[in-house]
């Protein structure tokens, strides 16, 4: 049984975002296998856009960046959830996650420098978003997404480590990791995501929200000196 979202406590929503993850149509592994593990650090806030929510989310990732062992586990994330809005389209959902984003990145950039290594230019191929100077690939989900395993029963925001993916294909797993979640999603949907095969290769920043884009798509996010 379900909460009612828009009044969901953060142990009301920690545990749908339990059944999401263990359900049938969640095909990522490795946030399964995250969760099961305990290696999932979950955080519920109000509004997208609220900027209260914006400010303690960024105190939270700084929190969580220092204080994960990124080897202890093979898989960790940090995810937060919103109690709305509820039932947006495809394209509103974008672009409220990329005003959370900025007014996270807003706060952090007061005290905190861009993750080393990666391009703070939303359209380079070496951007990676940055949160207490740590690189994180973002994969944001909501309840009408497209994509029937990016739907959570509100808005949410997992935070990937780009260390984690270093460690995963240094040993050698990736490929087998990758083919796995793909083949997954093809028995969930009938194809894989096109949004993840045609932009592979391009900014990472295209494949946040996991909608499909036309190549002339600006990201609306920009970093601050």
């Amino acid at each position: 049984m379900t909460v009612d979202a828009s009044a969901a406590t953060e142990v009301d929503a920690a545990a749908e975002v339990g059944r999401f993850l263990l359900g049938d149509a969640f095909p990522c592994l490795a946030g399964r296998s995250a969760w099961r593990q305990g290696g999932i650090t979950h955080r519920h806030y109000t509004w997208f856009g609220d900027d209260e929510a914006a400010r303690q989310m960024a105190a939270d990732l700084q929190t969580y960046v220092e204080g994960v062992d990124w080897a202890a586990r093979p898989f960790t994330s940090f995810v937060a959830t919103f109690s709305g809005p509820l039932n947006v389209e495809e394209v509103e959902f974008e672009t409220l996650m990329w005003q959370q984003l900025q007014a996270v990145h807003d706060y952090d950039s007061l005290t905190h420098p861009w993750a080393d290594g990666y391009d703070r230019d939303p359209s380079s191929g070496a951007f990676a978003y940055s949160v207490a100077g740590h690189p994180f690939f973002v994969i944001g989900l909501h309840e009408t997404h497209s994509r029937i395993g990016r739907r959570p029963p509100f808005p949410m925001l997992a935070f990937n480590s780009h260390a984690q993916f270093d460690r995963i294909k240094a040993a050698g797993l990736w490929d087998r990791l990758q083919e796995k979640i793909r083949k997954q999603d093809i028995e969930l949907q009938g194809n894989i995501n096109p949004n993840l095969v045609e932009y592979e290769q391009l900014s990472e920043a295209r494949r946040y929200s996991g909608r499909r884009k036309p190549a002339d798509w600006a990201c609306p996010f920009s970093a601050r000196a």
